[in-house]
């Protein structure tokens, strides 16, 4: 059953170069209804740290400010995305003994406390903000997300992702001065994986990779859960620097020969040239080999990493119909760059974005996954009978 009363929620995502805000409606018709939003760039943050920590109260302020102008209204409570460079993710197996024979949800339940402790989750440190299965069996059966039947032991697979408290905290006060409250944390990572992936694809044990500005996250799926999760120091914006910094220009002059450039060009493109302008308004031009030469090999530093991640890391938990997806604004709009990265990691790559009538583009899929996962959250949350899930560290674990 799913609510048919209109809800509006306000979130906030901190991206490696940008805070969104968003306000938006679930009516039913339209999951990701976008009322306003308020898109403030920032310098980010690196090894768990904020770049220019000075500066994020005042964007947060604006951030939240531009987002209640568009929707002409004021935002009393928000949700925070917490990014992946401030989770941990854990993932364990557990069983336990059916004294009845028979699966019910205090026996799900009951397996993945069993997990907790398994991975001493209560002395982890850090903010629990999901508990999700990737997967139950019985009597060592099929692995289902919806185990039924009889048997005597049922087992399960079941991920926790940790927020990292200095961020909390962080983000606590930053929040808190605004005269907002914090309903809950959750994690943006967890929103992509829910949101890009359908159900069927999610069995098929499949990798998201999530280009953004300065890092590269990288997410394994199985079932509801994310089985393995990396972050790389290295996004689209180094290629920015790296042709800042060989052509001799501007930052913003950079970014506008890296989105225009082709991979892989047609006879037609081969000898062409990249145009710039810059901020006194002069035209810059360049020849495509020079760019090229620039591009090619910082694209290759960014390939080779995410290669050698999943090669040596992520390739003992996929299956033979394992697929990969690509979002993030780091090199999704960059024309060809999904069939250089396939080529690149030897693997078939498709580009997952968003669905919605405002911020439809894979720059936002962070904070559109987001808004969605606050809706299923609350959806979720309506439909549980009372006292049903009570030890249950779901989506509302982070509550304030």
């Amino acid at each position: 059953m799913t609510t048919t009363m209109k809800t509006q929620i306000a979130a906030i995502e901190f991206g490696t170069s940008k805070i969104v805000t968003v306000i938006a409606q679930n009516s039913g018709m339209d999951r990701l209804d976008i009322i306003g939003s308020g898109t403030v760039p920032y310098d980010g943050y690196s090894d768990g740290d904020w770049n220019t920590p000075g500066q994020m109260m005042q964007r947060v302020r604006d951030s939240i400010a531009a987002a209640e102008l568009e929707a002409n209204t004021k935002i009393r409570e928000i949700y925070v995305g917490v990014p992946g460079e401030y989770i941990h993710v854990r993932t364990a197996e557990a069983e336990v003994e059916l004294p009845e024979g028979e699966v019910t949800n205090e026996a799900m339940n009951a397996v993945q406390d069993a997990a907790a402790d398994e991975l001493h989750i209560a002395a982890e440190g850090g903010l629990v903000m999901h508990r999700s299965p990737s997967w139950f069996s019985v009597d060592e059966g099929k692995h289902t997300m919806m185990p039924s039947g009889r048997g005597t032991v049922l087992r399960a697979k079941v991920t926790f992702i940790i927020a990292d408290p200095v961020f909390i905290d962080d983000v606590k006060e930053m929040i808190g001065r605004q005269d907002i409250a914090i309903l809950g944390f959750l994690s943006s990572s967890m929103g992509e994986t829910m949101l890009l992936l359908s159900p069927e694809e999610r069995d098929r044990v499949p990798i998201l990779i999530d280009v953004g500005y300065l890092s590269t996250e990288i997410s394994v799926v199985e079932g509801d859960a994310i089985i393995y999760h990396a972050m790389l120091p290295r996004g689209g914006g180094h290629i920015t620097a790296d042709l800042a910094m060989g052509l001799r220009i501007p930052m913003r002059a950079a970014e506008q020969i890296k989105r225009e450039y082709v991979f892989s060009p047609d006879e037609f493109e081969q000898d062409s040239f990249s145009e710039a302008v810059d901020e006194r308004g002069r035209r810059m031009t360049f020849r495509r080999e020079r760019v090229s030469a620039i591009v090619e090999k910082s694209f290759d530093e960014l390939t080779d990493m995410i290669d050698q991640t999943i090669a040596n890391d992520a390739a003992p938990l996929l299956s033979k119909r394992s697929q990969v997806f690509l979002t993030g604004g780091g090199i999704a709009l960059m024309r060809g760059a999904r069939e250089a990265l396939s080529g690149r990691i030897g693997r078939p790559v498709k580009v997952s974005v968003a669905k919605s009538s405002k911020l439809n583009s894979p720059v936002f899929t962070s904070i559109l996954s987001l808004a969605d996962l606050v809706f299923s959250s609350i959806e979720s949350e309506e439909e549980q009978p009372a006292g049903f899930g009570d030890r249950l560290k779901n989506l509302f674990a982070g509550r304030g």
